[in-house]
């Protein structure tokens, strides 16, 4: 085995980590190299022992490193244990209800749309009928002010109708987004 080998081997077994620990490994073991020289790089070798080796005590050296540096680490690997155990147990109940809730909004969400389209067509009804009963003035005055009258209700309750669900499906997004937004942030913490 030469020096490249070594290095290449050490790589492929320090995969696990992240990014900058393997280049700083790397770099530290081509400096050793480099340190003893080309005729001394099989006694290196012999001295350093396989790459296994060398990866296994980095990848030790990591972990204990990684430990040390977040807070209360045995309470928070023995909760993540239980959380993971809970999750296994409620997932049966859980995915159902979560498809559910997600079913619910995804209809209140299409009523929202059906009543903002329903508004709609009631004010283009309107619109229709005002410009229908123009028709009907020279002939009979009495229906057309009848019609004239019927469409301006319609154009109205279609344009209050319209207004008061956009408004409302804003409020109703708004605090959606809100609250899943405070669930994200609480989930991120835990």
């Amino acid at each position: 085995m030469n020096r490249f080998e070594f290095i290449q081997e050490l790589k492929v077994r320090l995969q696990r980590l992240p990014y900058d620990e393997i280049n700083s490994a790397i770099n530290y073991y081509e400096e050793y190299f480099d340190d003893a020289g080309t005729q001394n790089e099989q006694s290196v070798i012999a001295e350093l022992g396989s790459p296994a080796n060398v990866a296994s005590q980095i990848i030790a050296d990591f972990v204990i490193k990684d430990m040390k540096s977040s807070k209360d680490s045995g309470r928070m690997g023995l909760s993540t244990v239980w959380l993971v155990i809970l999750a296994i147990f409620a997932s049966p109940i859980a995915l159902p209800i979560a498809f559910a809730i997600v079913m619910v909004i995804f209809a209140l969400v299409l009523c929202l749309f059906a009543f903002i389209i329903t508004g709609v067509a009631l004010g283009l009804s309107g619109i229709v009928i005002f410009l229908m009963s123009m028709t009907f003035i020279m002939r009979d005055f009495p229906t057309a002010i009848f019609f004239i009258g019927c469409g301006l209700v319609c154009l109205g309750i279609g344009i209050i109708l319209t207004i008061l669900f956009v408004i409302l499906s804003r409020k109703c997004f708004g605090w959606l987004a809100n609250k899943l937004s405070n669930f994200l942030k609480r989930r991120n913490k835990i």
